[in-house]
């Protein structure tokens, strides 16, 4: 992926037309009906019959939704037309309706699935609270770790579910490596000649940085609550994926019967923000890259998790197969809980908030936030100290962002 990418720019702005007839907005419009009309019985019978495609009620789709979906596909296609036309993508009410919906496409009682060590509060309590309970269980290895991974494929997991880089210690998963093994898997008759399908959660590298789908993943996930909207004025997800059938078949039926469907109100929001995804994203990055090394010198800071920083174990990595190191950065503050809630508490440009992606640098803690409910003992094992504080880095002047984070650090009691 090169540092400047044509394709991907031209996409993000692209309108995705969706009025019927001699209409041409010059943005796309929002559909706000909960259903849809038919001109004639014999057109009704067409569209439940699937002789013709259209739309027949909001649960089922949506001409908004629809199109904000098609553009995040377009994204992660971007600079790879001849895999565009194998790919399809759907939008969800958020980004862990996504999530769940998408394991419970491929997952039932009694199977299992593959997921690297450390997750995302949300989806480890998705597995703790709602999977395991209901008899889906989960292989948790260092997909990294060629001998680990032989072993779990060994158990027979019906899916391979990655973050990367991970939420909030960015840690990454080599994926062409790991697409590569479960091909080689499939291949020797263990995997029944089909490789396991590999799943990725590219929320925080976004299509701007990491395309998952030209690395040989088989579905990429996106809470679009993040950076894809940007601005954390709509809640939403996505599926997007290689496997049409899969699509259409499985995952829309947890779709359409769960009801985990988007706002069309939502998906306009969405629309308008991916328009500027890919000079919000350079700003971001750049921003994040700074107050990295800024942070890395300062005395009250005893650790920086950044991909762009030589030091982190996934900086080869993470420069292989990303175009940058993204917005996102955790830090451990030299005072552990008392000097992190303190830091919280002083800042007064960035904001104290759980969520990520948006346009104003967010601040947060994980251990008494979003990885709350993840069991102490799982957190430390992950790295996720008390005095740990992730940064979501926006576009604010990066000066700022530094006086800012310098004064909430400095020790009163100096």
């Amino acid at each position: 992926m090169s540092p400047t990418d044509p394709a991907f720019a031209t996409a993000c702005v692209r309108n995705r037309h969706t009025a019927k007839g001699p209409v041409h907005p010059h943005r796309e419009a929002i559909y706000p009906t909960s259903a849809f009309g038919y001109p004639d019985t014999a057109s009704a019978m067409a569209l439940f019959e699937d002789r013709e495609q259209g739309y027949v009620y909001g649960r089922w789709g949506n001409p908004t939704c629809d199109a904000a979906a098609e553009a995040i596909a377009d994204l992660e296609c971007a600079g790879a037309p001849e895999l565009r036309e194998q790919v399809g993508a759907r939008l969800f009410a958020s980004g862990m309706a996504a999530i769940a919906s998408a394991l419970l496409a491929f997952a039932g009682p009694g199977e299992r699935i593959l997921v690297q060590r450390q997750l995302y509060g949300g989806t480890d309590e998705l597995f703790r609270r709602w999977l395991e309970p209901r008899g889906i269980g989960r292989i948790s290895v260092d997909l990294n770790d060629p001998a680990a991974l032989a072993q779990a494929l060994a158990q027979k997991p019906v899916a391979v579910y990655v973050e990367t880089p991970s939420n909030p210690m960015l840690e990454c998963v080599d994926l062409p490596a790991l697409a590569s093994a479960l091909r080689a898997h499939a291949g020797g008759g263990a995997g029944g000649g089909r490789p396991i399908p590999l799943v990725v959660d590219n929320t925080f590298a976004t299509p701007w940085a990491q395309r998952p789908l030209q690395l040989g993943a088989d579905v990429v996930l996106h809470s679009t609550t993040k950076f894809l909207n940007g601005h954390g004025s709509a809640l939403g997800g996505c599926v997007v994926s290689r496997d049409r059938d899969w699509l259409n078949g499985p995952l829309f039926d947890q779709l359409k019967l769960l009801g985990a469907v988007p706002s069309p109100f939502d998906a306009w929001l969405l629309l308008g923000g991916i328009k500027t995804l890919d000079v919000r994203m350079e700003r971001q990055c750049a921003n994040a890259m700074v107050l990295a090394g800024w942070l890395s010198g300062h005395a009250a800071v005893s650790a920086v998790h950044y991909l762009g920083l030589d030091g982190h174990p996934f900086h080869q990595l993470a420069s292989r197969q990303m175009r940058g190191f993204g917005a996102m950065l955790s830090f451990e503050v030299a005072g552990g809980l008392e000097a992190g809630i303190r830091l919280m508490d002083q800042v007064r440009v960035c904001t104290l908030a759980t969520t990520l992606g948006t346009v104003d640098t967010l601040i947060q803690h994980p251990a008494s936030m979003t990885h709350a409910p993840v069991p102490a003992g799982e957190r430390a094992a992950a790295g996720i100290s008390d005095g740990l504080v992730r940064l979501s880095v926006g576009l604010e002047a990066v000066e700022d962002l530094q006086a800012d984070l310098d004064q909430g650090l400095s020790d009163p009691g100096r």
